[in-house]
């Protein structure tokens, strides 16, 4: 299973840290986020990745390449322009249409959740076509409305 990761947009918010860079690349600990999403999804034995890049791509490219010295294959879709999140993932289509499922985090997070979970649920009905991870948050970014176990809006 491909593991997508989101990592084109601007990190407004994050100025002056991104001001060059993409939030991908901000140093946490002495290595760049991405490179901890990477050991964090390989210790459940994910092992290949599409990033989906726009801002200042070619710090991500440069610094990861092929993926080989970290242990796994690492693919990039190009965003000419900002395109959302829905926007990036359709974007990535011709790499991914081949997948019966994915594996899609955003490349500006820190958790330490088990994403086998998330795979699992999949597995429950073949009426489930995605499975997503909330958490309640008192922010005005990321807001997700559930009803009755379902996504109504996000």
């Amino acid at each position: 299973m491909k593991v997508v990761v989101l990592a084109g947009g601007l990190g407004r918010r994050l100025r002056p840290l991104t001001d060059d860079k993409p939030k991908a690349m901000i140093n946490i600990c002495g290595k760049p986020l991405i490179e901890w999403h990477i050991y964090w999804l390989k210790r459940y034995g994910f092992d290949e990745f599409v990033l989906l890049l726009g801002h200042a791509k070619e710090k991500v490219i440069e610094y990861l390449g092929s993926g080989r010295k970290l242990g796994v294959k690492v693919s990039y879709v190009i965003e000419d322009e900002p395109l959302g999140t829905g926007g990036a993932i359709k974007n990535a289509e011709s790499v991914l249409k081949n997948e019966e499922w994915f594996l899609v985090i955003n490349g500006d997070i820190v958790t330490d959740l088990n994403p086998i979970n998330l795979v699992e649920d999949l597995n429950i009905s073949s009426n489930i076509v995605a499975s997503i991870a909330l958490v309640y948050m008192k922010s005005p970014y990321g807001i997700v409305k559930v009803e009755d176990g379902y996504i109504k809006e996000f």
